[in-house]
């Protein structure tokens, strides 16, 4: 097409020039013309040079440009019509073809790079949870260290804790080894209250650490065993404990757990009922024999509305409370062999032990100057 340009160019002035030589023979006066052409223009779309090979000319102040050089940089095809003497610009669908290619290959880098980012985040976030419940159970490991002398008054006691689950559900699970126990030969010598006690400290713990964490939203069961008789344990299950063995004396009309049990069931809302927060999860205990009771009491304020701790609470109200657990006593060991026994207590805040109020069998003491 160059060629034909030039050629075209060429049949131009030729033409002209016999033009001007036809004219000056009819016409004296006409004065003949030089034409004077010149190369090396460059033609710049939008900052981008379109001039390649092919060369522009300027002939007598005007740019005669190869026109399949600019067609082809805006994506057209020039096609020589020899039949018509005619040139054909037509789209080039090579062009976008390619063009379409080049995004689709592009398009296709981009997702593997998202796919590949994607599993990469999806990793880092197991690993993540993974650090979590590991860090959550070095610090139960740590903070529970000394709970045989905490918790039941024997330093001998070995304790042993893990934790197992995902964002849905934890499980602690916990060992007690007896072997170098001063005061305990197996688990069924613990009693329930100093177990449950121990327990919900322990949930306690667990529902702090986990708090802001991927676990934060997670139920929370658990079991503690004894390492040298399985069949001895306590099993969570997310909202009672439940005791392996049966501690009850056979010879007792009414034992100790039927009376704990219908304690447990009479102050089952006696967050609402005492402390007008239905939030506050209350946990009662009873220990003894024919002679002493003791009950004990934990009060557990994660969840409550108005309370951050136990010292958060009116005495009046403590004492209202109070006074209506050891009337309910009284009124369930009337006419059993407990009757005669004489009943202390101790309510405890479950996550802050050193808050807690006593009873001596007469009056209160507050661990806390309100």
């Amino acid at each position: 097409m160059a060629s034909f340009n030039k050629k075209v160019l060429l049949g131009l002035g030729v033409m002209i020039i016999t033009i001007m030589g036809l004219a000056t023979d009819a016409h004296a006066v006409l004065t003949s013309q030089t034409v004077q052409a010149y190369q090396g223009i460059k033609i710049v779309y939008n900052g981008k040079e379109l001039t390649d090979t092919t060369q522009p000319y300027s002939i007598n102040n005007t740019t005669f440009v190869p026109l399949r050089m600019l067609m082809n940089n805006f994506g057209k095809t020039v096609v020589w019509d020899s039949v018509n003497s005619r040139v054909l610009i037509v789209d080039s669908t090579t062009a976008t073809e390619a063009s379409i290619k080049e995004k689709d290959a592009q398009i296709a880098t981009l997702q593997d790079k998202i796919a590949d980012l994607q599993s990469r985040i999806n990793t880092l976030n197991e690993n993540t949870s993974d650090d979590d419940l590991s860090d959550i159970e070095d610090t139960l490991d740590n903070y529970f260290e000394d709970a045989g002398t905490d918790y039941f008054d024997d330093g001998g006691i070995d304790v042993t804790l893990s934790l197992s689950g995902d964002e849905d559900d934890l499980a602690y699970t916990i060992k007690l080894d007896f072997s170098s126990a001063d005061d305990y030969d197996d688990l069924t010598e613990v009693s329930q209250s100093d177990l449950k006690y121990f327990l919900n400290a322990v949930k306690s713990k667990i529902n702090s650490e986990k708090d802001g964490t991927d676990f934060d939203d997670a139920g929370l069961t658990g079991k503690l065993y004894d390492s040298d008789h399985s069949s001895y344990y306590v099993k969570y299950n997310g909202s009672s404990y439940t005791y392996s063995w049966d501690e009850d004396d056979e010879d007792d009309d009414t034992s100790l757990s039927d009376i704990e049990d219908a304690l447990s069931d009479y102050f089952e809302d006696a967050g609402a009922k005492y402390f007008d927060d239905d939030s506050i999860d209350v946990t009662l205990s009873l220990s003894g024999d024919e002679d002493d009771l003791a009950y004990k009491i934990y009060i557990n304020f994660d969840d409550a509305d108005d309370y951050d701790n136990l010292t958060d609470v009116s005495q009046s109200k403590l004492k209202s409370f109070l006074n209506a657990v050891k009337s309910k006593i009284d009124s369930k060991i009337n006419g059993t062999n407990y009757e005669d026994a004489g009943i202390t207590g101790k309510l405890f805040d479950s996550y802050t032990s050193s808050y807690y109020v006593k009873y001596d069998g007469r009056s209160y003491t507050y661990s806390w100057d309100s």
